[in-house]
């Protein structure tokens, strides 16, 4: 009976943690995460899902390494949303939608900017940034 918990419990984490597409690597001062209308601190170690709306305060910072390992810093004050992201290279699905409301953001774009740049939309209010391989810093006040 306990082995049955046990795995029962392992399979729920493992398709628990399917949906994650991020995790956040470095934090400075107070960063929040809107999610489901709640909202939650970040901390190192934390999970990001799709959908998520990240919130920096002053003088705060978050470091964050999506599946694909694009890396994503934002700085003070800001507010980036994950749109969409889809990341199933077994399935040749990618769609990356991504958007910096509010602050500055330094994205170095991972295996999708390689494999299908097209799929990876980095949008900012006054437009979007084509992703080509690339990384870019930009601020938007």
């Amino acid at each position: 009976m306990q082995k049955i918990v046990i795995i029962s419990m392992f399979y729920s984490l493992l398709f628990a943690t399917e949906n994650f597409v991020g995790i956040v690597k470095s934090i400075e001062g107070k960063v929040y995460v809107k999610r489901d209308n709640k909202v939650f601190n970040l901390n190192i170690g934390s999970m990001l899902k799709m959908g998520d709306i990240i919130i920096t305060n002053a003088k705060s910072s978050i470091g964050i390494t999506f599946d694909d390992g694009s890396r994503l810093s934002l700085g003070e004050n800001s507010i980036f949303n994950i749109n969409r992201y889809i990341f199933k290279p077994s399935k040749n699905l990618f769609d990356i939608n991504l958007k910096l409301k509010k602050g500055k953001a330094l994205f170095n774009s991972g295996k999708v900017g390689k494999i299908a740049p097209e799929a990876v939309k980095f949008n900012i209010p006054e437009g979007v940034i084509g992703i080509r391989g690339t990384e870019f810093l930009v601020e938007v006040n």
